[in-house]
């Protein structure tokens, strides 16, 4: 073990240590010499301060210290005072409200310029198409896939992977198709509606 520290040894010599802590010191100081000196010098000085517990110390001079103990005192009150009615500063911040508006107001500029920028599609009737034919359109179940095309254009929900592939046309503007997909086992349907 290596040396208590002197504040250990002292509350050892003046037994204020709990049994737990005193036994490992008792033991060190059994076997060293440099210690059981300390310990000896520790035990008188702790004898010293007993014997002259109620005595005053000569040469102390009362008022000196009183009127330090007092400009203390007032020096203390008056910081508590101080400390206690100081309000606590608020921050106004007065770009709270624009800052918060704002990305509101760039929200609404930008929908309303996308709106005005892009208006819908409308169909315009000129006198090239007015004598076309009218349009048609059909709905396609393959084992590909199932699907619409009008005009020559349309698409294809394509069910890759899928060993039976069950379709079916409700009505003449729905067609459906229901398969088990192969990778994930899972079961897949399918609507295509005309419009």
């Amino acid at each position: 073990m290596r040396h208590p520290s002197e504040s250990s040894l002292a509350l050892y010599a003046g037994k204020e240590l709990p049994f737990a802590a005193r036994l490992p010191i008792a033991w060190h100081v059994r076997g060293c010499a440099n210690c059981q000196r300390q310990l000896e010098e520790l035990r008188g000085v702790h004898e010293f301060l007993c014997a002259h517990e109620g005595t005053i110390p000569a040469g102390l001079n009362w008022n000196a210290l009183a009127s330090e103990l007092k400009a203390n005192i007032r020096l203390g009150l008056a910081a508590g005072a101080i400390v206690a009615n100081a309000e606590p500063v608020r921050l106004r911040a007065r770009w709270l409200t624009p800052a918060m508006a704002f990305p509101v107001l760039v929200l609404v500029t930008a929908g309303w310029l996308l709106e005005s920028v892009h208006p819908p599609l409308h169909s315009v009737r000129t006198a090239s198409n007015a004598a076309a034919p009218p349009a048609y359109a059909m709905l396609q179940s393959s084992s590909a896939g199932i699907g619409f095309e009008k005009d020559g254009r349309g698409f294809t929900l394509l069910h890759p992977g899928a060993g039976t592939v069950v379709a079916w046309a409700s009505g003449e503007d729905r067609v459906r198709a229901r398969y088990v997909d192969d990778d994930t086992g899972q079961v897949m349907i399918s609507h295509v509606y005309l419009q």
